[in-house]
């Protein structure tokens, strides 16, 4: 698959490539096969390095400049954000959120942080989730986030019922 004497170039073309390929598996609803994709968008771009990097004097990666770099970033951005969604729909949510904070540690992506308070609720992280959906709002207020918040809601008064009934057992 990856030869070690492609140019940096041609391992970015690859690594589009996978990447778009995963879109359209996505778009056709195959998780697997986009998921798949997605993964080797990172065997081409993992290991190249910037010059402007203060180790890659010592490094035998190849060395990008400053324009590679911002393409492989964002190039990383995106496909983080992409098997987000991904896991998302698998019903995956712990993958899900590694992928979404792979994806923000990179950029700041406001279908990312949506996605992150998506998993945040499935997982009942409801106070991080409500904290993220308001940051989604406040950064775009044309994301409606009402169902997710109504999500919320109902899931604490889940919680606080259960919550109830439990200290009504140790009180009788």
């Amino acid at each position: 698959m990856q030869n070690q004497n492609q140019t940096i170039q041609e391992k970015i073309q690859m690594a589009q490539k996978y990447k778009e390929e995963g879109n359209i598996h996505f778009k056709n609803q195959d998780w697997k096969k986009a998921l798949t994709c997605y993964h080797k968008v990172f065997l081409y771009i993992n290991g190249l390095i910037s010059k402007e990097d203060e180790l890659a004097q010592y490094s035998q990666n190849q060395l990008v400049n400053q324009e590679e770099s911002n393409i492989i970033q964002q190039l990383k951005c995106q496909t983080y954000g992409n098997m987000a969604q991904v896991y998302i729909k698998q019903q995956k949510y712990e993958k899900g959120m590694e992928a979404a904070q792979n994806s923000l540690k990179i950029c700041n992506n406001i279908k990312v942080l949506f996605r992150l308070a998506i998993c945040n609720i499935e997982l009942n992280n409801l106070e991080q989730a409500r904290e993220q959906l308001l940051e989604v709002q406040k950064q775009d207020n044309q994301i409606d986030i009402s169902s997710q918040l109504k999500q919320i809601q109902i899931k604490e008064a889940k919680q606080d019922r259960v919550m109830a009934q439990a200290m009504k057992k140790l009180f009788v």
